[in-house]
């Protein structure tokens, strides 16, 4: 077994090596693209600059972690899908952009320990309360794993909201709907336990959401 098969080799490449070139490079070539969804960013100011930071979005298509990365300045990890990485090619290149496998549908723990160790150590984790693509924002309830990062971390929990990013499965990849990604303030959690931290964060994310455009 190769390191790129094995989740617990990924998981402690993650922690060593911080998103570099790669990262950066994406970042930039994405500007153009984005246009074509007149896509905006609201409250980059809000993100601290430096230190642990944990951004909790939506998640409504399999282009958020761009929406929400390119205008970013900072190294961005993002906990992805585990079955992303089923492919070895697809897991270097994914770990290699920042990406870090989380299995879906059960307490994994491992993953969850180790966003927390990326935010203690002063790094920008990108997590998805709602666990996986969801067509809408409600009925649902977030995954506990925000809120058990956010207290075991300390880090600052940054909302955010696509909005709307589920028109890109509505209306088609290639129709284009016009996409607004909003940054809210941020605040720590550490007194609080983490199921409510989760729905804390998870209403101020749909708050984001509602206000539109």
């Amino acid at each position: 077994m190769t390191i790129w098969s094995d989740p617990d080799q990924l998981l402690q490449r993650t922690l060593n090596r911080p998103p570099g070139i790669l990262q950066k490079a994406l970042k930039a070539g994405l500007r153009l693209p984005m246009k074509a969804w007149r896509t905006s960013v609201d409250g980059l100011d809000r993100i601290p600059a430096s230190g642990g930071v944990l951004i909790a979005s939506n998640h409504g298509s399999y282009l958020d972690h761009f929406f929400l990365a390119f205008r970013i300045r900072r190294p961005v990890n993002f906990m992805a899908a585990a079955e992303l990485f089923s492919n070895p090619l697809a897991a270097r290149v994914l770990s290699t952009l920042g990406a870090f496998p989380v299995r879906r549908g059960e307490r994994d723990s491992r993953s969850v320990e180790t966003a927390a160790e990326l935010v203690r150590s002063g790094r920008l984790v990108v997590i998805y309360p709602q666990g996986g693509i969801r067509p809408s924002l409600e009925p649902t309830k977030p995954k506990a794993g925000v809120g058990l990062v956010a207290t075991s971390s300390g880090a600052t929990v940054v909302p955010a909201g696509i909005i709307d990013a589920t028109t890109l499965h509505r209306s088609g990849f290639l129709r284009f709907p016009r996409i607004t990604v909003r940054f809210g303030e941020g605040s720590s959690y550490v007194d609080t336990a983490a199921h409510e931290v989760a729905e804390i964060v998870w209403e101020k994310v749909v708050e984001l959401n509602l206000r539109g455009h």
